[in-house]
């Protein structure tokens, strides 16, 4: 709590503060330090970074620019309708591909787009205020905070109500062993919550973020609405400016299609007779980060400019010489957001050390006494899960907590799934803090959005999720866990 108190008002930077875990941990003989180190290389964090050199190769090959001229072509200058498409595109997206690259991906087109508005000089995208740490970027303004939790809340709600991505793919490969977990009820169990989170997310970001109610936000925001054709224009002449689609940019799109397939084909529990190219593979379970970092290798490895025009396409390259790889080492170092993700490998550290030090075995014997009935543990499941998952992502949460929660159920005797099954499905209300999902990670990392404007832009949505999602689960609980 002491971490997290720090985390969250911005007492210490957050790269030192990340490493006090590290360091402390093993001091105070909470955990040793081969634990500790362990748990800060977990899958997630590799995922993360993965999807983070991805949108850096965007970047990189302009391709993030002509996205962004494609979505101010379509959708105007209206700040209301870019958050619509924003999150439809990425809720839709997530459902069917990994959240967290999904995330990167619309991020940097999100970005992109923004510059546009501020070189037009349409709408301010960074605050006057002083950052807190020297040389850090500028704190970004209402209206474009509210775009990014927008992209990370839609990234999070559209995995949850998909049946083959994390967290519900390993919530099925932790419960297969114990009851029969049905993909075709977790899409009906969360749809109905998915659709009233999205709507609960663009009502409270735009009271909070995107001057609903009359006053000087509005105002600005109406100018911005106002110069819908004029940066239309602007748009259409630097497509001109910018000519065709680069070989770069073409192989940058191309390697993220690719990726996409990789990922959903991995392990999509669609049909018994077939999981995917992971099931044919022995000797090792491969998570989402497999794939992720194996096609970072080619971001990395292969040359974008020299050789691929001139001995792969017949073309003369536009500046002959050095033959750039798709992304380069400088460009990963200068913008890979390093601090928030060794935060979000210790809140990995926290979930670990919350089983390591028996703490889980306090907390589930002290629910176990009370003998609570199971209506009960409907409200006491989807509590608990929803203060845990918003400390650490709910992966890790799955990882160490779910097994000791599942026999803290079979102690109590309240029916089949009586106290796993709410718990399991309010694992994904993460939506309060930067560390509460790498989607969350990244739009802190990359936009610079502060932990307490998470908790404000998050603390209305999860009030509401946890009531959605325990009603969903009371009501057609039985059609994804069977019996219970």
């Amino acid at each position: 709590m002491v971490l997290y108190s720090y985390y969250l008002f911005n007492v210490m930077p957050v790269g030192a503060l990340a490493f006090i875990f590290i360091a402390f941990m093993p001091l105070l003989g909470i955990m040793d330090s081969k634990a500790v180190s362990k748990s800060y290389y977990a899958d997630i964090i590799f995922t993360t970074y993965g999807s983070i050199f991805m949108g850096l190769m965007m970047d990189a090959s302009k391709l993030s620019d002509r996205l962004a001229m494609m979505v101010i072509s379509g959708c105007g200058t209206n700040i209301r309708m870019l958050q619509l498409f924003f999150m439809i595109m990425t809720a839709s997206s997530s459902l069917f591909f990994c959240s967290t690259f999904m995330c990167a991906f619309w991020m940097k087109v999100a970005q992109a787009m923004l510059k546009e508005f501020a070189n037009a000089g349409i709408l301010k995208i960074v605050t006057d205020e002083e950052a807190y740490e020297r040389q850090s970027p500028p704190y970004p303004t209402k209206p474009v905070i509210g775009i990014y939790l927008t992209i990370a809340y839609s990234a999070t709600l559209g995995a949850m109500a998909s049946p083959f991505q994390d967290p519900n793919s390993s919530i099925v490969y932790a419960l297969k062993s114990t009851m029969t977990v049905k993909n075709s009820g977790i899409l009906a169990l969360f749809l109905a919550p998915m659709i009233g989170g999205l709507v609960v997310i663009a009502i409270w970001i735009n009271i909070i973020f995107l001057g609903l109610f009359p006053g000087t936000l509005k105002n600005e925001l109406r100018e911005t609405a106002a110069a819908k054709n004029s940066m239309i224009e602007a748009m259409a002449d630097k497509k001109k400016q910018m000519g065709k689609w680069s070989i770069h940019c073409i192989l940058a799109l191309f390697f993220i299609f690719l990726t996409m397939v990789l990922l959903v084909l991995r392990d999509p529990q669609l049909w018994d007779s077939w999981h995917g190219w992971n099931s044919n593979i022995h000797g090792a379970e491969n998570y989402s980060s497999v794939p992720v970092i194996l096609m970072c290798i080619v971001y990395i490895a292969v040359p974008a400019n020299y050789m691929f025009c001139r001995y792969y396409c017949c073309q003369r390259p536009e500046k002959e010489g050095i033959t750039p790889s798709m992304v380069g080492w400088k460009l990963l170092n200068q913008s890979t957001p390093w601090a928030e993700m060794l935060m979000l490998a210790s809140a990995n550290c926290a979930m670990a050390a919350y089983q390591n030090t028996k703490l889980i075995n306090v907390i589930n014997d002290a629910i176990v006494r009370k003998r609570y009935s199971k209506s009960s543990c409907l409200f006491i499941g989807s509590l608990l899960a929803t203060y845990l998952t918003n400390l650490s992502p709910a992966t890790s949460v799955i990882r160490y907590t779910l097994q000791s929660v599942a026999n803290a159920e079979k102690s109590m005797k309240i029916g089949k799934g009586g106290l796993i099954v709410p718990y399991a499905t309010a694992i994904h209300n993460q939506f309060m803090l930067p560390v509460s999902t790498s989607s969350n990670t990244i739009i802190s990392g990359w936009g610079n959005v502060r932990p307490f404007e998470f908790m404000l832009g998050g603390v209305v949505p999860t009030v509401f999720m946890m009531i959605f999602i325990a009603l969903s689960t009371y009501l057609i609980g039985g059609t994804a866990f069977i019996g219970y």
